[in-house]
């Protein structure tokens, strides 16, 4: 079954969108990047808008992008963290899992319709770019590439939480796992990278903390991102590590979530190992 035929996607998007948080969400993100992007404008050029300022556009084209990553980032789990894990406390996991929907479309269902949300801000966002290509901040490409990678990394995001609320049999323990992947990829992937590359500096022999810190770095999404708009120097196509890493976990993830919604499924495991749907529901 075709994933824009889902059932499930159709109802998640209907129940979503319906309730009085989604558009309360979307016009005070809106108001709040309008107000903070004018600002950044005004404080750096001074209030002379007579005066195009490449340099100081793009600092505001960067904090714009940053924020709004890191936001989005923040937000994601709040809306995947509990998508499988609320349906089994809510006792409807059994009734979906009896549909003709495959694991996989159960779960590709929970991860479209919890970043939908999240992907509806980066969209509605992006005329405010507009405004900086007045100053010559940045070009389309770049804007691309950034709004690109953006919707890459929400999706990510949306499916590692997802993955994490079917494992998990509690939403509690599911979202504080998201939050603490997020904090991964956003804080400790960064901090721990910029350490080993500081230390690289002081001491050029010590290899071993210049490739470990620019490997952690390319597991950064903000880093990623901010080599995208040539702020940072990143390793060579950092952004192919980015999704090579966490692919690769989600991959790991899925089928161990497959197997947890759906224990026949993995039919080449033995009968204990596999377990059965009642030891989940």
């Amino acid at each position: 079954m075709p994933v824009v035929n889902n059932p499930l996607l159709k109802k998640e998007f209907r129940q979503r969108m319906r309730t009085n948080r989604a558009p309360v969400v979307l016009t005070g993100y809106l108001v709040s990047m309008v107000l903070l992007t004018f600002f950044l404008l005004y404080e750096n050029v001074q209030g002379q808008f007579v005066l195009f300022q490449p340099s100081r556009s793009e600092q505001v084209f960067v904090t714009l992008s940053l924020l709004q990553m890191t936001v989005a980032a923040f937000l994601t789990p709040a809306f995947a963290g509990s998508s499988i894990s609320g349906e089994r406390e809510r006792r409807t996991l059994a009734k979906m899992l009896t549909t003709t929907l495959s694991p996989l479309e159960i779960l590709a269902g929970k991860v479209l319709s919890s970043s939908a949300l999240l992907i509806l801000l980066l969209v509605i966002t992006l005329p405010l770019y507009s405004l900086v290509f007045l100053f010559g901040g940045a070009v389309p490409q770049e804007v691309l590439a950034v709004f690109g990678f953006q919707l890459l990394a929400i999706v990510l995001i949306a499916s590692l939480s997802v993955m994490w609320s079917t494992l998990l049999l509690r939403s509690g323990w599911s979202t504080v796992m998201s939050y603490a992947t997020v904090v991964w990829m956003t804080v400790f992937s960064g901090v721990i990278g910029y350490g080993l590359q500081m230390v690289y500096k002081l001491y050029p022999i010590e290899f071993f903390a210049s490739t470990w810190g620019q490997w952690l770095l390319s597991l950064n999404p903000l880093w990623i991102e901010a080599s995208l708009e040539n702020y940072v120097q990143a390793a060579p196509h950092a952004w192919l590590i980015f999704i090579a890493f966490y692919s690769l976990l989600l991959m790991v993830l899925t089928v161990a979530s497959v197997w947890r919604l759906r224990p026949q499924s993995l039919r080449f495991l033995p009968r204990k190992m596999r377990g059965e749907e009642g030891d989940y529901q």
